[in-house]
């Protein structure tokens, strides 16, 4: 078996991310308010056109290209959950991959930051390779680095995330993140769990 997992929202919980982002932005930028604004702003509003309102707020002399920037490829302060160790650990005797989209070096930064190269045989970042879900092309490469295998695809967003492993008759495996963008959105996978806990309970089902 082949066990598959998306990146963000999945093995961590992308708000660590935005939270690192910011306080890279406000180290560059000279002050601790600056992350105090963005915070509040984000918790209120959502991500959109947060360092336009900062560059407005405080009247800063910076693009807004240079702060995107920043926030994209800084090297994040992020950890692996203890639960995202259980799953890894326990599919020790699986092959794995992970199929990412977003920027390239962004998803790979996440991907060091994280240590996710001690367990993670196969990492897809489909920026790359020019593609992203829910094309079929990066699971098809799944397929042929492992081929005749049963492959699981373990993801957050229903949106996009299961389109193609399902058609190509994979299982798949929806974590309802709650601190998740998509938490709120019904489930369209397989199966549907609450927990990274859940996740291994899954896994050792489906084994």
């Amino acid at each position: 078996m082949v066990i598959v997992f998306d990146l963000d929202d999945t093995l961590y919980d992308e708000i660590d991310f935005v939270k690192s982002g910011f306080r890279e932005i406000s180290k560059y930028l000279g002050d601790e308010k600056y992350f105090n604004f963005m915070w509040e702003e984000f918790l209120k509003n959502g991500s959109g056109k947060i360092f336009d309102k900062l560059i407005k707020t405080f009247n800063i002399d910076t693009d807004v290209k240079k702060l995107i920037e920043i926030y994209r490829f800084h090297k994040p302060n992020i950890t692996l959950p203890k639960e995202s160790k259980e799953i890894l650990e326990f599919n020790n005797n699986n092959d794995t991959a992970l199929i990412s989209d977003g920027y390239y070096m962004m998803q790979q930064n996440k991907f060091l930051a994280l240590n996710l190269d001690k367990y993670i045989k196969y990492p897809i970042f489909t920026d790359f390779y020019h593609t992203k879900k829910p094309e079929l092309k990066p699971f098809k490469m799944v397929m042929e680095k492992f081929p005749n295998k049963q492959y699981v695809y373990i993801s957050d967003n229903p949106k996009k995330d299961f389109i193609a492993p399902k058609k190509l008759g994979w299982i798949t495996v929806r974590f309802k993140n709650k601190k998740g963008i998509y938490k709120n959105i019904p489930n369209c996978a397989d199966y549907g769990v609450y927990s990274r806990k859940e996740i291994v309970e899954k896994l050792k089902e489906l084994v």
